[in-house]
């Protein structure tokens, strides 16, 4: 061995072994063991240490001493230890012990005065345990302890008939070995009835869980269960709805806090499942129901359709049966399996009900169920109308570092608890309050707070947890001191946490509101001051927002509790299903964001082309003054206007009559409809349900009315709708672009020239020099429009007025805004230029904008001091107005052959001198990552690359296009590159992808997002967030990456299953078999192999950018990349 040590060491001489290896570290672990396996139980049973190099540790002393203390005396905790599981034992005699309460040896208290005897001698009292209802008394259980500690208790009253009837069976010893089966059977009623008691006393507990706000209650019942006991003395107390919410909950039993008289109440009610099966043979008696004749969706057929109710329970129990039941030929499918059953409770009964009269009365803790209440109108019974208390929980936190703010209004109280792991403490009562009151002035809000003085407090801590102990004791002393129905408004990133981790907030009501991810990035100095001014605006904002969101409540008739954090898709969802079931249609709704049509995905759906947003772009230079102007209501307008729209097209756009479609037969539908059109009976109800939102936004003025409006197209599109159905989406989106199509040949026909449009703005040349005159004519048009039928609900609203405009397309512009008295220049493809040269390019676009317009203004400047005696407003003809245009004209042409030429020349001189030794390896390290424009091996490449952008921007302006090419034709030749040459021709920007409908999860926005031209969104490891100033959210990188993957996957499948078109006459493959067309030309696939994956390679570009490693995997595999 020693030969092998001084070969790996490398040294003559013989080295020690414990030099080599942590000799300290392994001697600890053999002592560690020895001391577990020989010298510590050596010690406990009075021997002497046998390894004597072994040393006994401390707190081995200390056991041995108390053990070996002769006067052995007892701890106080000893007293209140839990009883051992196996505390009842039998003795070798066959008696029974307990051995661990034994009656003789531990007396009661009551008992330690009297040395001759103990209360177990006589007689016990029976002890009875009554419900804080004074509507009804009943006794819990009836507990007597005789010799064996026997116990004996009551069950309750309510039990199932099936439960009764099994214990009602006479229980008899079977033998094993002459009747199994029998023996089997009884067996099995005793373990059901055992798990059914057992069960029953665990839910009996909750029976007297109903008052919120309670005081705590003192349990000692006797049962002796393992629940109790566990934690000692402090098991004896327990809160009131504890129980309620730990317990054993079956699936179907939901919880609702009701004000019942200025009481409030938590109550159970049991939902049960209901769904429909559509048969095409007789129904059989597997699953009872009755027959109803409703709207199947997307026009399936209704050949049985049976309504059946069963339990919850019993709908998980038969779920194979019914997944076997949608391979039955026999069965068409199953519709509204996937329907939450909170969401139905919501549509049946709102958020004010009443007790159907016919309902057995019984307690208020007891189960209802959902038949037995009925929905009333918010007009017939008010909702929170009185004044109800609440308190506010605010929570932000950043790298260990968080602040928690309660709010009592009752209690004129701000409790803030700063968890800072540091020492520094930089908030004050004082700062608080000025914060507090300098925020309740922005909002223009009268707090009680200010009114009848306030009380502030701040604590510090160094954990979380203790900042939740002292929230605690704050939400108890306000739970004592305010009786009344409270609600919980809470705003945390970790809402959920923040409810476990704060277990009072089970007593009261809780409503959430979405927090901003901002509130939770701290700054590096001051952060404590920056946290605590954020919290007191939440706090200042939380009683205005409470108010609004029940005004919302009654409006949408929802509880106010129940709102998704995006309330208006969960609004939009109630009001349309609603609408639909009063129509007797059947609900498609789903989580996924398909469809539920019976249990069967729709084919037409998985091999749906995308809804592609039109987009109409005019590059050129606009020297006039242009507006633009933005679209609302373009969907409202669409979907009121889509019978007028229909007649236009000749009925051939929906492929429908609207008014016409429902008379079509059953049999008839299925063949009448294609995959857009078949959605013609629930397009019909939106369009009802649209017409009484927006009277009720005219009529009333009712601000929510309006915001649905307003997101009806994003809530259309949204999977994240209960109701997102795509073929709705595409029935809408069809019309949509009609109207948008007949809007933009409207604006041609009033005299405006269109620069840009989608569906949310559209930019428009309105011909005039003269603001005043541009401002006029934009309003006139708006007015116009306004006045014709077809775009009576469609509002253009004027956002930006520009002088002069420079555009390319919504990413690469530059203009003089009217409010502005600097150029505005967004050129993306700037940044495929290297930083030296970019500032070049933006100044000589610049000054292609700004020379023509200041010689405009002064030449309209000379012309009005030459009319400055005339009364009149001068008038220019319509030959003056062509002249000053070519002279206008003729003045840039002058400017591109000597100003921009020579300053051209001038700058790539200077390129071509100073750029020669620049590495290339540095730069490509500032260019932007989705450049697709990569440059060559030539010396001259940075100054080419700036001549073809320079040259391609000013080349947009066409009434001097010959020039700015003659220009361009000089530039090429100093660098040594042919005018034609494939080198010399500028590639626009890279292959784009537009994301549709990104939505933020704060302030709902809404907004299509180009994740190759859009510079906000091409910086490496950066969030994508919100752009409207005020929220600046960041979007949900999950929801991004899945949105992306099932568009990668849809490009994947249409890829694979496109169809063949021939080269010679273009006509699209009709039979399979053949190889040549009937015009004998070949077959190629519409989109060849370099265009997908072109595409491919965008989202891989994505990918790699925002580290999505799924969207990553997905694409490298379709483009096979190793």
């Amino acid at each position: 061995m020693k030969y092998y040590i001084k070969k790996w060491c490398k040294t003559s001489s013989a080295a020690d072994i414990r030099s080599i290896i942590d000799w300290s570290y392994y001697k600890q672990r053999l002592s560690s063991a020895i001391q577990k396996i020989v010298t510590i139980p050596a010690a406990m049973q009075k021997v002497a240490n046998p390894v004597p190099r072994v040393v006994h540790p401390d707190w081995l002393h200390k056991k041995v001493r108390e053990k070996e203390d002769k006067f052995q005396q007892r701890k106080l905790s000893d007293i209140f230890k839990t009883l051992n599981k196996d505390g009842i034992l039998k003795t070798n005699d066959g008696t029974v012990a307990s051995t661990c309460l034994n009656e003789k040896s531990v007396q009661d208290i009551e008992d330690f005065h009297n040395r001759k005897g103990s209360s177990t001698d006589r007689p016990r009292p029976i002890v009875r345990h009554y419900e804080g209802n004074t509507e009804r008394h009943s006794d819990n259980g009836i507990h007597q302890i005789n010799g064996h500690q026997k116990e004996i208790s009551k069950e309750s009253e309510h039990q199932d008939p099936s439960s009764m009837q099994q214990q009602a069976m006479p229980v008899q010893d079977i033998d094993r070995n002459l009747d199994y089966q029998g023996w089997l059977e009884l067996k099995k009623r005793k373990w059901k009835e055992t798990l059914e008691r057992k069960k029953r006393q665990r839910l009996g507990n909750s029976k007297n869980s109903h008052l919120t706000n309670g005081p705590f209650k003192l349990v000692d019942d006797g049962m002796g269960n393992k629940a109790k006991g566990k934690s000692g003395v402090t098991s004896y107390f327990k809160r009131r709805d504890v129980a309620l919410t730990r317990s054993y909950w079956q699936n179907g039993q939901f919880l609702a806090w009701v004000v019942v008289d200025g009481i409030m109440l938590k109550i159970p009610i049991h939902v049960p499942r209901v769904f429909y099966l559509n048969s095409k043979g007789s129904i059989t008696e597997e699953f009872p129901g009755r027959r109803v004749n409703k709207t199947l969706p997307h026009g399936r057929q209704n050949h049985n359709l049976i309504e059946v109710i069963i339990d919850e329970v019993q709908f998980i129990a038969e779920s194979k049966k019914l997944a076997a039941l949608l391979a039955d030929p026999e069965i068409e499918g199953l519709y509204e399996t996937k329907v939450p059953l909170g969401f139905s409770t919501i549509l049946q009964i709102g958020c004010v009900c009443k007790v159907d009269k016919t309902a057995k009365k019984r307690n208020a803790q007891d189960s209802w169920s959902l038949s037995e209440l009925h929905m009333k109108t918010t007009a017939e019974c008010s909702y929170l109308e009185q004044s109800v208390s609440f308190f506010y929980l605010y929570h932000s936190m950043c790298e260990g570092r968080a602040i928690y703010a309660g709010y009592f209004p009752a209690l004129r109280t701000i409790h803030v608890v700063v968890v800072n792991p540091f020492q520094n403490r930089d908030l004050t009562a004082s700062f608080l309050d000025k914060q507090f009151r300098d925020a309740c002035q922005a909002l223009d809000i009268e707090s009680p707070l200010l009114q009848n003085g306030a009380t502030f407090k701040v604590d510090y801590v160094g954990h979380v947890k203790d900042a939740e102990k002292i929230l605690l004791r704050s939400i108890n002393e306000h739970r004592h001191d305010d009786h009344g129905p409270t609600i919980a408004v809470t705003e945390s990133p970790e809402m959920h946490l923040l409810r476990s981790s704060i277990q009072a907030l089970d007593d009261f009501p809780c409503v959430s509101i979405p927090s901003n991810a901002r509130d939770s990035q701290y700054p590096a100095v001051g952060w404590q001051q920056v946290a605590a001014r954020i919290g007191m605006q939440r706090c200042a904002a939380s009683s205005r927002w409470l108010n609004e969101r029940i005004s919302l409540a009654r409006y949408a008739h929802v509880p106010v509790g129940n709102f998704e954090l995006d309330w208006l898709m969960f609004t939009a969802d109630i009001f349309f299903s609603r609408a639909l079931r009063d129509q007797q249609q059947v609900l498609w709704i789903s989580e996924n964001g398909v469809p539920d049509l019976g249990g069967t995905n729709d084919e037409d759906t998985c091999f749906a082309d995308e809804v592609h947003q039109p987009v109409l772009i005019y590059p050129g230079a606009y020297r006039k003054v242009s507006v633009e102007l933005k679209i609302h209501h373009l969907a409202v307008n669409a979907l009121l206007k889509s019978n007028q729209v229909n007649e236009i097209e000749g009925g051939a756009l929906l492929s429908f009559d609207e008014d016409a479609g429902s008379g079509l037969n059953a049999s008839d539908k299925k063949y009448a409809y294609d995959d857009t059109t078949s959605c013609a009976s629930a397009f019909r109800v939106l369009k009802q349900l649209i017409q009484r939102c927006l009277a009720d936004a005219v009529t009333s003025g009712n601000i929510y009315a309006d915001a649905l409006l307003q997101h009806l197209y994003r809530w259309l599109c949204s999977p994240k709708s209960k109701l997102h159905d795509p073929a709705l989406h595409r029935m809408l989106h069809k019309v949509m672009q009609k109207v948008f199509a007949l809007l933009l040949a409207e604006l041609r026909k009033l005299g405006a020239s269109i620069i840009f449009a989608n569906f949310s703005k559209v930019i428009i040349d309105t011909g005039k020099y003269d603001i005043s005159a541009a401002r006029a004519y934009s309003d006139s048009l708006v007015k116009t429009l306004q006045n014709r039928d077809l775009f009576e609900w469609i509002e253009l609203e004027p956002v930006q007025f520009w002088h002069s405009l420079l555009y390319m397309d919504q990413y690469n512009y530059g203009g003089i805004p009217v409010e502005a008295d600097e150029i505005i220049s967004s050129w993306s493809i700037a940044e495929h230029l290297p930083h030296a040269i970019q500032n070049h390019f933006i100044t000589i676009v610049s000054e292609f904008i700004q020379i023509p317009w200041a010689y405009v203004q002064k030449e309209a400047a000379n012309r009005s001091s030459s009319t400055d005696g005339d009364f009149c407003t001068p008038s220019i003809t319509i030959s003056a107005a062509e002249m000053f245009e070519s002279c206008v004209v003729a003045y840039l042409r002058e400017k591109i052959g000597s100003h921009f030429s020579d300053k051209l020349l001038k700058v790539i001189r200077d390129m071509v001198i100073h750029m020669k030794g620049i590495n290339r390896s540095e730069d490509n390290d500032h260019r932007s990552p989705e450049s697709s424009q990569p440059l060559s091996g030539a010396e001259g490449d940075f100054t080419l690359e700036f001549i073809k952008h320079v040259c391609a921007v000013l080349a947009l302006d066409q009434t001097v296009q010959h020039d700015v090419l003659v220009m361009r034709k000089n530039l090429l030749r100093y660098v040594r590159v042919k005018e034609f040459a494939p080198e010399a021709e500028f590639r626009g920007a890279c292959q784009s992808f537009t994301l549709p409908n990104v939505i933020c999860s704060y302030c709902n926005d809404c907004r299509d997002l180009d994740l190759s031209r859009d510079s906000s969104l091409l910086v490496p490891n950066q969030e994508w967030h919100c752009r409207i100033p005020r929220c600046g959210q960041p979007y949900d990188r999950q929801v991004m990456e899945n949105a992306l993957l099932q568009i990668v996957r849809q490009r994947e499948r249409l890829y694979h299953m496109q169809d063949l078109i021939c080269l010679r006459c273009n006509q699209v493959k009709a039979a399979h078999l053949s190889e040549q067309c009937n015009c004998a030309g070949s077959y190629r696939c519409r989109e060849d192999e370099s265009e997908f994956r072109s595409k491919m390679q965008i989202f891989l570009k994505v990918a790699d950018n925002q580290k999505f490693q799924l969207l990553k995997e997905c694409t490298s595999w379709i483009l096979q990349v190793r």
